[in-house]
């Protein structure tokens, strides 16, 4: 990732993961606790990249009060679905929600977005028991969810 602060916050996210094993062991119940922290603070990265990356993109592109105004309007995303990732890519350039979607369709990248979020959403509201998201699929998420964001901060770049 191009942008510093989203990098900030992956590296946090890679750094929870890389020491999971040492904090946890085999102790099942605390896997699981810390796979819901992760999807929790993985969420906050997607609903931060999205307001981010376009943010960075209209400051260079426009001028300083019209890049204020999408900035205010990027701020009230709250726990992005992959549509509102398709939504505010078309208010931006209507072109770039196809290639969007074909790229998020490979892989099961789209999904693992909603993924995160549905989890987050069961987790944040008291019924994390209805989660059953593990560390290994939280990984296997947030790489996907990485791809795709990074995906949108190229087509930013073109």
């Amino acid at each position: 990732m191009n942008n510093q602060e989203i990098s900030r916050q992956q590296h946090k996210i890679t750094s929870l993961l890389a020491r999971v094993n040492e904090a946890c062991g085999d102790n099942i119940e605390l896997r699981a606790e810390w796979a819901k922290y992760i999807c929790i603070c993985s969420a906050g990265l997607l609903e931060n990249s999205i307001k981010l990356i376009y943010s960075e993109y209209a400051r260079k592109k426009v001028t300083r009060p019209v890049a204020n105004f999408v900035e205010s309007k990027l701020s009230t995303i709250r726990n992005p679905k992959f549509e509102k990732f398709c939504e505010t890519a078309a208010a931006f350039n209507e072109s770039w929600v196809a290639e969007i979607v074909e790229y998020a369709s490979t892989n099961g990248r789209g999904d693992a977005i909603d993924t995160i979020m549905g989890n987050r959403h069961l987790i944040a509201h008291g019924k994390g028991t209805h989660s059953n998201i593990t560390i290994r699929q939280i990984q296997d998420y947030l790489k996907k969810s990485l791809e795709v964001l990074e995906f949108m901060e190229m087509q930013c770049l073109e």
